[in-house]
């Protein structure tokens, strides 16, 4: 068996720790993830998330919970473990905390982020009155998000700017 061979047959939630990993063999592993509706795969520190263009159940408060103040070999990725370590890195640290959502037109990079912020909101309200500062900067800052609307696109009628 070659070592591309092995590789594609390799899994791992967490792509860095992969024997071999190009290009190739990166666009394999997610396929195969996608067509097994895992939608979120580490690479190193890196969360990377596919659109499925379909709802999953993975967003329930029970899966909330699941990833609150967990390893990240806890749990399968997801974009609730980004913003639990967000959270908990900055109550920590005491220090802000930043989450990059980057993608295509359409690659619910919106989506993510409302994720993001429902499950941050959801830790402010799991962590008592000391967090309630932070819950109430976070959704008065949604407004402010939200007035730069959406623009047309080439590949989107209705792209959000936020």
């Amino acid at each position: 068996m070659s070592m591309l061979d092995a590789a594609f047959r390799e899994t791992s939630d967490d792509l860095a720790s992969l024997t071999l990993l190009n290009e190739e063999v990166l666009l394999e592993q997610l396929h195969e993830r996608y067509d097994q509706d895992k939608i979120y795969t580490y690479i190193g520190d890196i969360l990377v998330a596919i659109n499925p263009f379909k709802q999953l159940p993975i967003y329930t408060p029970q899966v909330q919970l699941k990833y609150n103040k967990a390893a990240k070999s806890d749990n399968p990725p997801h974009v609730y473990a980004i913003a639990d370590w967000c959270y908990n890195d900055m109550l920590v640290t005491g220090k802000n905390q930043c989450c990059v959502v980057s993608g295509e037109s359409g690659a619910g990079k919106t989506e993510s982020a409302k994720f993001i912020i429902r499950h941050t909101v959801n830790l402010c309200h799991s962590d008592g009155d000391q967090s309630r500062y932070i819950e109430q900067g976070i959704l008065q800052v949604n407004p402010l998000l939200e007035a730069f609307g959406n623009a047309q696109t080439i590949m989107n009628d209705n792209s959000s700017r936020f």
